[in-house]
């Protein structure tokens, strides 16, 4: 009896598990739209007829749409390698991601490129059919897919609207962006020249900003006018950076090849910049929390 009620109970809270990752996956935080008699495509309003739409607060890829269009069919094959339809959930069932995908690479229907980084990262995509059927979702853009790895942005990327909103180091103009050195004499700072923009990446969080550039200032300038850093931690970069081997700086600043500056202290949140320079002005800077 004790056997079977074990059974019993694991079987219950298998059963239960089941039904909540169901809900999840099918039903929650969805919520039905249906008033929508006109959309946005590249910027320009167009009205359409019986929409049936589902979407979240939680991820704007849980967006999907079906309804129907009277204007002019666009026949063209421009992004048809690059619109993919997510597949919706089972109760949504006038959204069939599969045949909608099938579909748009036969060539019957077309794959319209609606809006691009709203919100930022995603694009929204329709499936135009001859016969005036449409189907609507977003995907993850080239943009976002970048942002989300902490890789450095594609160019022509907008600045994403969280960092903006943070203050913090997406926007090249920044402030921020500014290579400074603390001067031994006095700790005021000192912006030095660099060959370029400073490729940079990193996140909304301030913890984590990397950068690649190169200096026109020598080794002897460097260490007669500028403090040097007692504690260089470079670390790992969240996503692809290639110009950015932390375990070669490190190694080489350990070995002489290379020096290592305060370049800010507490540029933000108790956040120091690092700076490591090689004798040919390669240079690269970090941030690591303040001791």
């Amino acid at each position: 009896m004790k056997g079977s009620a074990l059974v019993g109970s694991l079987l219950f809270a298998a059963l239960g598990m089941g039904a909540g990752l169901w809900y999840t996956i099918e039903k929650a935080y969805y919520v039905g739209v249906t008033d929508i008699k006109e959309i946005s495509v590249t910027g320009i309003n167009r009205p359409i007829k019986n929409y049936m739409g589902i979407d979240a607060d939680t991820s704007p890829l849980k967006m999907r749409a079906c309804f129907k269009v009277d204007w002019d069919y666009i026949e063209t094959d421009e992004f048809r390698n690059f619109a993919t339809p997510l597949i919706a959930p089972k109760s949504f069932d006038c959204f069939d991601a599969k045949k909608i995908d099938t579909d748009l690479k036969t060539g019957n229907a077309s794959a319209i490129l609606a809006n691009e980084n709203i919100p930022f990262g995603f694009n929204t995509f329709i499936a135009q059919y001859p016969d005036g059927k449409a189907f609507m979702w977003r995907q993850v853009n080239t943009c976002g897919k970048a942002h989300f790895r902490g890789d450095p942005l594609p160019e022509g990327c907008p600045v994403p609207d969280d960092a903006l909103a943070k203050n913090l180091m997406r926007d090249p103009k920044s402030s921020l962006h500014t290579i400074n050195l603390m001067l031994i004499v006095d700790d005021k700072l000192e912006e030095i020249l660099i060959d370029g923009l400073p490729i940079s990446a990193f996140s909304t969080d301030a913890k984590f900003y990397y950068a690649c550039f190169k200096t026109l200032l020598n080794f002897e300038l460097l260490t007669k006018k500028y403090q040097a850093s007692l504690d260089p931690l470079p670390s790992k970069p969240l996503g692809n950076m290639n110009c950015y081997d932390h375990e070669q700086i490190l190694n080489d600043i350990n070995n002489g090849l290379a020096l290592s500056f305060i370049s800010e202290k507490n540029i933000i949140n108790g956040i120091d910049r690092i700076i490591a320079v090689y004798s040919d002005g390669r240079a690269f800077a970090w941030h690591q929390r303040a001791k």
